[in-house]
């Protein structure tokens, strides 16, 4: 039990075993990308598997409200939730201390409790997971779901005409509470939406991938230069493509929300084929696997339409 001082909840966290609480696919999935987005750092010595997990419950004005806590290698401590339930969990390091972490969610309550009204609102109208870019949908970023909340952009008479909802559009971030906002003309333009939420990921998305690729191919092929430039466009029948003129890897935009290993093994099978194409099938294996150690999970995700991530 752990006391507070507030007087509109009370708490308690208990540990519960798997078989009390399983997550949702959604869920297990996220916990893979959070494991892949590290490129270094493990857990404290036994707690590589975890046969119960910490749920910190509400009392009072939060009664039922119960919250898991999924630790993991990141530095960052974050609230997201689970569509189209609207679950509510907690991300937090391996060390942080079990009475940080529910300060932390106890800051963020009421917030909380608006952000699931307005994904509950949304997933009354479909339970479809499929991200429409309205508010209180789901999508994800490097493996990292955010809720979406869509507001009005400003509009002035000098405002140039909105043309094929690709104009006066923009985005950003709240990332303690995992929400991105989204500022449109046309709130229900889905391409409107899409395109505020690329102009926000793609450098983001660039700036992690960048790091990821040296670290891999430091691993696999040492001594070869890795492109100066990371981007990302549409693509239609390739998820990477290299630009020697230009010293530029472009990866396809509908990588965005993949976790990071599935984006640096579908970059580590086109240097594969381009620096060792005569490979034989034992040796291309041995190099993914030193590449990218969970590489035939990563293949089956990318080759999976329905999964999680699909954009």
């Amino acid at each position: 039990m752990i006391a507070t001082g507030l007087t509109k909840c009370g708490v308690c966290v208990r540990k519960m075993t798997r078989d009390d609480y399983q997550p949702t696919e959604d869920q297990a999935a996220g916990s893979q990308a959070a494991g892949s987005q590290a490129s270094e750092g493990q857990p404290p010595e036994g707690q590589a598997a975890r046969p119960q997990i910490e749920v910190i419950e509400f009392h009072g004005d939060y009664e039922g409200l119960k919250i898991p806590v999924r630790r993991g290698p990141s530095h960052e401590t974050y609230v997201a939730l689970q569509p189209p339930e609207a679950i509510p969990y907690v991300v937090a390091p391996f060390a942080m201390p079990i009475d940080e972490i529910v300060a932390f969610v106890q800051q963020r309550l009421d917030v909380i409790q608006e952000l699931r009204h307005e994904m509950l609102k949304n997933f009354k109208k479909s339970k479809s997971l499929k991200c429409r870019f309205r508010s209180g949908d789901v999508i994800h970023l490097l493996g990292r779901p955010f809720m979406l909340r869509i507001g009005a952009a400003s509009t002035t008479k000098r405002m140039k005409k909105v043309a094929r909802g690709r104009a006066n559009v923009k985005a950003s971030i709240h990332s303690d509470v995992s929400v991105i906002l989204l500022e449109l003309v046309q709130s229900g333009n889905y391409d409107q939406g899409r395109l505020a939420f690329l102009s926000f990921a793609k450098p983001v998305f660039s700036r992690n991938i960048k790091s990821l690729i040296e670290q891999c191919m430091q691993r696999v092929f040492p001594d070869e230069h890795v492109p100066e430039i990371v981007n990302s466009r549409p693509m239609r029948d390739s998820w990477v493509r290299i630009d020697d003129e230009k010293d530029t890897v472009w990866f396809s935009e509908s990588l965005i929300p993949y976790p990071p290993h599935a984006v640096v093994y579908a970059y580590l099978v086109e240097i594969i084929k381009r620096i060792a194409p005569n490979a034989t099938d034992d040796e291309r294996i041995a190099l993914l696997a030193k590449g990218v150690p969970n590489w035939q999970d990563m293949k089956a995700l990318l080759a999976n339409p329905n999964n999680p991530f699909a954009f």
